[in-house]
């Protein structure tokens, strides 16, 4: 059984062009390279697979029935090369990016919105979860990648840092000025907190402030969403923990109010999390690529 598939891919490209010539073109190889190699394959069938004449060559019977049961597969082979072709040019491509609701809505939309504009033709795919469930989903394989808040450590992942955050407490003006507090003391034994639930990094960020200020919240409300506790904190209903950058037309219009702390809530960073960059894609590193390199 001859295995050669250069062989038959020269054959096939003879018989879709009828010419020698035209094949040696499109195949960038000499016309007596491929003369050479159809008889090369036509010694190891023992069988002649063309008539040659002066107008180019036609398939004999038995190129025929050769040519027939080829053909789709070579179809195949030839459109599989034109998409990686689309793929290196960036013509084409999927994206599978996992983001929670506070770091999409904020952070991730706001970006793809020119990104798109650049390459249209790329497939995104969001995966709303909260950072520790999508976390896990690029720990198993089953997303690219992931735009979260630092996790804990993971050898297994890679983490690289897009833009710095900070975390502050706010809270309406009015609900401040009902609460009449005169120290950070009384703020924190007096108010009404509210906070995402727990397992959340961002709780877990919290607390761990909170911690090391030797202070106790149990908070009111907790909710799995960020964009809930600012609603709630706009009405009046307690403080809140929140993302500075996401809020800062609500601190400009003085629906909310940042508490002044001490000591600040230490800062962190919003970044990408893939697992194994030899894995990513063309389009998913052309996405990292961006994001790292944004400016409005």
């Amino acid at each position: 059984m001859l295995l050669d598939l250069n062989l038959y891919r020269v054959f096939f490209i003879v018989s879709k062009y009828k010419n020698i010539s035209h094949a040696s073109e499109v195949l960038y190889v000499s016309q007596p390279a491929v003369s050479k190699s159809i008889k090369t394959l036509e010694n190891a069938l023992g069988v002649k697979l063309f008539l040659r004449s002066s107008k180019g060559v036609t398939l004999t019977s038995e190129g025929e029935v050769l040519y027939n049961h080829i053909e789709n597969g070579f179809e195949e082979f030839l459109l599989g090369e034109r998409l990686i072709e689309k793929l290196k040019n960036k013509d084409m491509g999927n994206i599978v990016i996992g983001v929670s609701t506070a770091i999409g809505k904020n952070y991730l939309v706001p970006k793809l919105e020119s990104f798109i504009k650049i390459y249209p033709n790329f497939k995104i795919n969001i995966i709303n979860r909260p950072t520790i469930d999508t976390v896990q989903l690029v720990q198993e394989d089953k997303i690219d990648l992931a735009i979260v808040g630092p996790p804990q450590n993971d050898d297994n992942l890679q983490f690289v840092k897009l833009s710095r955050i900070h975390d502050i407490l706010v809270a309406s003006p009015d609900y401040l000025k009902k609460l009449s507090y005169t120290s950070l003391e009384d703020l924190f034994n007096r108010g009404s907190f509210m906070l995402l639930e727990n397992p959340n990094v961002t709780r877990n960020h919290i607390d761990n402030y909170f911690s090391n200020q030797n202070v106790n919240i149990i908070p009111d409300i907790e909710a799995s969403n960020m964009d809930f506790l600012i609603e709630c904190a706009k009405i009046g209903l307690g403080i809140t923990s929140v993302i500075k950058e996401f809020i800062l037309e609500d601190l400009k219009n003085k629906k909310l109010k940042e508490i002044t702390l001490d000591t600040p809530i230490p800062q962190r960073h919003i970044g990408v999390i893939y697992k194994n960059a030899s894995n990513l894609s063309i389009a998913s590193k052309t996405l990292i690529d961006y994001l790292k390199n944004y400016t409005k």
